[in-house]
């Protein structure tokens, strides 16, 4: 979901955030917006990285620091993005980006907190 969503903002971000339901960015805020998709898409990829040791060795460790640490990170774009919408410095249109980080920060913290997946931290 990430990669993809960050490589669309890196290249087609006025159809990327069509497709979020936003709407009236200015052309000279789009290079912030490539910016913020480097950021997804770096993100996103950290999932295909941690899932190489699975791969190769069955180890499931890096699947789990990845799922805690991109957890943080949701959980704090949850925090920023819902005070700024709160705060009107974004608009309404903007809550599907809170929502859908925070929905994937719980799950993920409940995924490793029930022992989905296999192995220590």
């Amino acid at each position: 979901m990430d990669v993809s969503t960050g490589a669309m903002l890196l290249t087609i971000p006025e159809f990327a955030l069509g497709l979020m339901g936003i709407s009236g960015v200015q052309s000279e805020s789009l290079i912030f917006v490539r910016f913020i998709g480097a950021f997804v898409f770096g993100v996103g990829s950290l999932y295909w990285l941690a899932s190489w040791p699975v791969v190769k060795e069955g180890d499931w460790r890096a699947v789990r620091y990845c799922f805690l640490s991109t957890a943080w990170i949701r959980g704090v774009v949850f925090i920023f993005g819902t005070i700024a919408i709160l705060m009107g410095a974004l608009a309404w249109e903007w809550g599907t980006v809170p929502l859908a980080d925070g929905a994937l920060a719980a799950f993920q913290l409940w995924v490793v907190g029930k022992g989905k997946v296999p192995g220590n931290v």
